[in-house]
């Protein structure tokens, strides 16, 4: 089982962490949090597994730069990252006829989630080389037909490969207030490997900012917006910005369509 490292800000009673506290099996995990935040945390968590961070990081862009290379330093060679207020996990099973019926839909708890998510990544990689990025499906609505995408939004859960990532160079762009993970997306995807986000394995959460904790004083401050202009400054052929009072926008993930890769996985991988 590969670690969990999970920036966390002021939740300290996170269920998601108590999960991964409790789990059984154990789970690898680190939790990573502010001088600041210690006594909340430790009340709840072992020493052992709290990282404090260096007082000159304070954006979740140097935060999540922060995990990759204390996870090189730490020798991973996979991990897993993840927001701190994930909620329920499911499964969808793509043999039934009805693939976009929410009635096929089960509840599964963090280790079924786990284990079946590394199963499946364990077997790709196996013959797939090119993929360092696997996210999973936000939300039980739009469900989608096929049991996975490529080259698309990874969002609140990702799985990396530290190895791949550390050896090109990939960072993520400390200037982002937000978007931060988008951005590390298309780093990804320009270096010419991809992504892939597995279906079947469903999570839900509070949107980005709507959640107690977290960055919900810095959305309030204009993050979002912020993020959402420095995405365009560096990628203007890649965003429309829809309403940037509301903080709306949509990334163009077809410019990254690649049908003969599409091709291949699907000869060549079964899901």
């Amino acid at each position: 089982m590969y670690p969990f490292y999970v920036p966390s800000i002021y939740r300290p009673n996170s269920e998601f962490l108590i999960k991964i506290r409790d789990a059984s099996p154990d789970i690898p995990y680190y939790i990573i949090i502010a001088k600041h935040q210690k006594e909340d945390y430790e009340k709840k968590f072992p020493l052992d597994k709290l990282v404090i961070l260096p007082d000159t990081i304070i954006k979740i862009s140097e935060i999540r730069q922060f995990i990759l290379d204390l996870a090189h330093k730490n020798k991973e060679s996979k991990i897993w990252m993840s927001d701190d207020d994930i909620s329920k996990f499911f499964l969808k099973n793509y043999s039934d006829k009805e693939s976009s019926s929410d009635s096929h839909l089960e509840e599964i708890d963090l280790m079924t989630f786990i284990s079946k998510a590394e199963s499946i990544i364990d077997k790709i990689s196996k013959t797939e080389k090119s993929i360092i990025q696997y996210g999973f499906k936000y939300s039980t609505f739009g469900l989608q037909k096929k049991p996975y995408i490529i080259n698309s939004n990874i969002g609140m859960i990702q799985f990396l490969d530290i190895e791949k990532i550390k050896k090109n160079k990939i960072k993520y762009d400390v200037t982002f207030d937000t978007l931060e993970d988008t951005d590390f997306t298309i780093q990804i995807l320009k270096n010419g490997y991809h992504n892939l986000v597995l279906n079947q394995l469903i999570f839900t959460a509070p949107q980005s900012g709507k959640g107690k904790g977290g960055l919900e004083s810095q959305y309030k401050d204009g993050a979002k917006q912020k993020g959402i202009m420095c995405f365009k400054d560096k990628y203007p052929d890649l965003i429309e910005v829809t309403d940037l009072e509301k903080g709306k926008y949509k990334i163009h993930w077809s410019k990254f369509r690649d049908l003969k890769y599409e091709k291949y996985l699907k000869d060549t991988v079964s899901i």
